[in-house]
């Protein structure tokens, strides 16, 4: 008897429909994104060891339109999907593909999570959205997954706010926020799972030709015999960042670090099964540990392997001045600041806990070390005017003249994304409207939009558009012009990377295309027309912004420089402090 039960209980289990999950990731630039979608790895990992039927759809890699996508779900019968959206400029996107996944399957319940997951109260009202997850998804994948195989359509509003790290509508429409799940201890850290990628997507994707980079191609090293052929891999040291700055996501509270053993040994994996030569150090704040850093050096060096690291503080480089010629001996090819401003008064409104000299020192550290930088500057935060512009111009102009090349600078306007203390900023001066839907008409202009483009800029600098626009151009020309300067209007030197080839074909039409590709000549004009270049460009903006009639009449155009709300006297205090005061 006891038998028949069994068998009669597995075979209700094996005839049981299995609960079946997709999980995708959003476009987050118009080009699909070299960075592996580690989110969508790591939990579906997490619940095919569980036992569930999961997919994982490559959206920003295959790039399909909502109408295939609209198929796919209409012949692929899930009962749940969950979106990783990294960013919150994917707003429009999502909106988009939780209503075709509504509208081809209503049963379906979905899940998002992410950096957009900050903008709830708009998704859970405006968007086909059940659930929003918040933070670290590890820990709570399953109890989600779990609730929803077991209520499916109808809703335990109790048993939901059991699960910690999720906000959902309850019975009167509020947004409930059940609390922040525990945090995965630094050892449960999970690198991006290529061989996940390679079954479910298209792993050249992810693993492309480092000489497609510039950060390699312009280290001689990369051109050695024995680096011919390999390829380039995306993996991280740490998860989160030591520091909180003030236009900046800080998705996740804690800054952890991967024990060094453990990062080196993923490396190694990748370098025997995939002939990988050349790593992205994805961090967001690389290195922060004295003794961290000592160790992967150390461990480092043996694999003979090329890297760069993506996101780093200018603070490794005060408390070790040495740093960075010692990450070179490792094999570190380029690295990266988050330099942000060339003006104290900016760094402290911004809570950079760095000033202009720590940044100097930090790129002069690379400059000396022949190791390639980009200094990355955030401009137009409140606060912002025409001195602190002058400021960094003047920063800049310090690191032409011990830099041997033209500084390569990337020059973006503030964009202020749910969840930080700038777009909090922007909601105090009513600059996102009064209702749900005004703030929704924002994140629909934000949408599939780069920072570095004037079009998406909210104005909260203390100077006038006009102006702001002028800022841009000021910042990626003046300090090319003294670096010309400088070096009696010579062009750049030839890189170190470049082909013996190149260097045969040396003749007089490859000079002047040389020459002429240098904008040597541009420059020199704009120097030579001073002040009247400035104001030409000035008068054009205001044309561009605010039409003839009120560039052509002062009094009408009044209104338009009228900055004081907007004004930070003194030294400058962190925005967060100032909302807090307000």
């Amino acid at each position: 008897m006891k038998d028949r039960q069994k068998k009669d209980r597995h075979k209700e289990n094996t005839c049981k429909k299995k609960y079946k999950i997709m999980f995708c990731n959003v476009p987050i630039r118009q080009k699909p994104s070299l960075f592996p979608p580690v989110a969508c790895t790591t939990l579906c990992n997490i619940l095919i060891k569980a036992g569930y039927d999961t997919f994982f759809y490559d959206l920003d890699a295959k790039r399909p339109t909502m109408d295939a996508i609209a198929d796919f779900i209409k012949n692929t019968k899930f009962d749940m999907v969950a979106i990783s959206a990294v960013v919150s400029t994917s707003y429009r996107f999502v909106k988009d593909l939780t209503s075709t996944i509504k509208e081809n399957s209503p049963e379906i319940k979905i899940i998002l999570g992410g950096n957009l997951a900050d903008a709830y109260k708009i998704i859970l009202r405006k968007c086909q959205v059940d659930v929003c997850a918040i933070g670290e998804g590890e820990k709570s994948i399953l109890n989600i997954v779990r609730y929803f195989e077991k209520y499916g359509n109808s809703i335990d509003y109790r048993e939901l706010s059991k699960i910690k790290g999720i906000v959902f509508l309850d019975s009167n429409n509020t947004c409930k926020f059940t609390g922040c799940e525990e945090l995965i201890s630094s050892d449960q850290i999970q690198q991006p799972d290529y061989d996940f990628l390679k079954k479910h997507s298209d792993i050249n994707q992810y693993m492309l030709n480092p000489m497609s980079r510039y950060d390699f191609a312009y280290d001689c090293r990369s051109y050695e015999k024995k680096r011919a052929g390999r390829r380039m891999a995306t993996i991280f040291t740490s998860k989160g960042c030591v520091n909180k700055c003030t236009f900046c996501h800080r998705w996740i509270p804690k800054y952890r670090i991967i024990p060094v053993q453990k990062a080196i040994d993923y490396m190694k994996y990748l370098i025997e099964k995939y002939n990988v030569g050349f790593f992205c150090l994805e961090d967001e704040s690389f290195g922060e540990s004295r003794h961290w850093i000592d160790e992967f050096i150390k461990l480092i060096k043996p694999l003979d392997i090329l890297f760069q690291i993506a996101g780093a503080r200018v603070s490794i480089v005060k408390r070790d001045p040495s740093i960075i010629k010692r990450l070179k001996e490792a094999g570190l090819t380029a690295i990266y600041f988050g330099v942000e401003s060339g003006s104290d008064k900016i760094l402290r409104i911004m809570e950079k806990n760095a000033t202009a000299t720590d940044n100097f020192e930090a790129v002069k550290a690379c400059i000396d070390a022949g190791i390639y930088t980009t200094i990355q500057l955030v401009i137009g935060m409140p606060g912002e005017n025409d001195g602190t512009i002058n400021e960094t111009v003047r920063f800049l102009k310090n690191i032409a003249e011990v830099n041997p090349r033209i500084p390569a600078t990337s020059v973006n306007y503030l964009q202020a994304l749910p969840g930080t203390p700038s777009y909090e900023y922007l909601r105090y001066y009513g600059l996102l409207g009064e209702t749900i839907d005004d703030e929704e008409k924002y994140l629909l202009k934000i949408s599939n939009t780069n920072a570095s483009q004037f079009s998406q800029y909210i104005n909260v600098s203390e100077d006038c558009l006009a102006k702001v626009r002028l800022w841009n151009a000021k910042i990626n020309i003046l300090p090319k012009i003294h670096w010309f300067r400088i070096h009696e209007w010579k062009a750049e030197p030839d890189m170190a990377y470049r082909s013996l080839q190149s260097i045969k074909n040396n003749n007089l039409i490859f000079r002047i295309k040389k020459f002429l590709r240098s904008r040597v000549i541009v420059y020199r004009a704009i120097y030579i027309m001073g002040d009247f270049f400035w104001k030409i460009l000035y008068f054009r903006n205001k044309l561009l912004i605010y039409g003839v009639r009120e560039t052509l009449f002062i009094k009408s155009h009044m209104a338009n420089l009228k900055r004081s709300d907007f004004i930070i006297n003194g030294d400058g205090e962190s925005i967060r402090k100032l909302l807090k005061k307000k």
